[in-house]
């Protein structure tokens, strides 16, 4: 499930860049991204070309300092589940950390991440400044951010699963896929997802990919793991849907969206998922939340979620490397 330790057949790790297929595999996904990013704005032309701009910035000014609150704790939470991806992976690689130094490179790797994109080169980067002076190696950095993309996108792919079940009609309306298909579809992944879980229980061996050894995690780590992810999209959700302020739209149901949309621009490879994730939710509930509404939120939601982290994670990095040159 967890990429954590990857090693060859005969025991040798495996360093960032060398990962089989690496060599070929840049080619199909910038033209997936472009594709997306295409299509992201094209859709947005769709749905924004009527927009009011007076109504837009009335509806910024109708967001009341409740909402605003309630996000910026919202978006507190999330950030603090994150700290708790990189303690399951230190937990996973059987290595120790103080939690403040824990808490400063998830904070800092998933803000600039969650903005930048590229997670591995952005986060792992970031990572790698706070985690090898603390005594890892560079290889256990790569190998805590990749437990936690791989935690991430297992859990997206739980809720989006789960969401085609739920509301199968909602997701048919904007994929184009008969609700039947969907049902199918939802029900395959999380019969994979009860088997990668079984599998943790019931697995000690490595998994053998190709050339590649993957060891699972513990069965207790792996459930925590999950548990920690859903409770980040829920809190990520919430600080948008708070920001909606759409009682016509049931949370359950923007969650999936939301999840569906997250997933779509983490894919896409576009820093931040800007213009596929914005994309899906103005197409989606274009009919539901007037459009001026909704931008507005977006807007709000982008500035609290994404640049504020990153102008605090931008402070604290710039203050670390401050202190590490004066303490030289």
């Amino acid at each position: 499930m967890d990429p954590e330790t990857l090693t060859t057949h005969d025991g040798r790790g495996v360093p960032p860049g060398n990962t089989p297929g690496r060599a070929t595999s840049g080619w199909p996904m910038t033209l997936l991204s472009l594709v997306l990013f295409t299509v992201a704005v094209g859709g947005i032309y769709h749905v924004c070309k009527d927009l009011d701009v007076a109504r837009l910035v009335a509806q910024l000014s109708a967001l009341s300092a409740g909402q605003i609150l309630t996000a910026l704790l919202l978006t507190a939470g999330s950030y603090t589940i994150f700290t708790g991806y990189d303690w399951s992976g230190l937990r996973y690689i059987g290595a120790r950390i103080p939690y403040r130094t824990v808490a400063l490179a998830a904070f800092c790797g998933c803000a600039i991440a969650n903005t930048v994109g590229a997670n591995l080169v952005s986060g792992g980067s970031v990572r790698y400044r706070i985690y090898v002076p603390a005594g890892l190696s560079s290889l256990d950095v790569a190998r805590i951010t990749l437990f936690g993309m791989a935690a991430y996108g297992l859990g997206n792919f739980v809720i989006a699963a789960a969401a085609v079940l739920a509301y199968p009609e909602l997701i048919a309306g904007f994929t184009g896929f008969p609700a039947t298909t969907l049902h199918a579809i939802g029900i395959v992944g999380l019969v994979a997802f009860g088997a990668v879980i079984t599998a943790t229980f019931l697995r000690r061996a490595p998994l053998r990919l190709g050339r590649l050894q993957v060891r699972l995690p513990s069965p207790g780590l792996a459930i925590t793991q999950i548990v920690l992810t859903l409770t980040d999209i829920v809190l990520a959700g919430a600080c948008l849907y708070v920001l909606l302020d759409s009682p016509e739209v049931p949370f359950l149901g923007f969650l999936v969206v939301y999840t569906l949309a997250s997933v779509a621009g983490m894919v896409s490879h576009v820093p931040g998922g800007m213009g596929v994730f914005e994309g899906i939710l103005l197409l989606t509930f274009r009919s539901l939340i007037p459009t001026e509404s909704l931008a507005a939120a977006l807007l709000v939601y982008r500035a609290i979620y994404n640049l504020l982290p990153l102008a605090i994670a931008t402070v604290l990095l710039m203050g670390r490397e401050t202190w590490e040159r004066t303490r030289a």
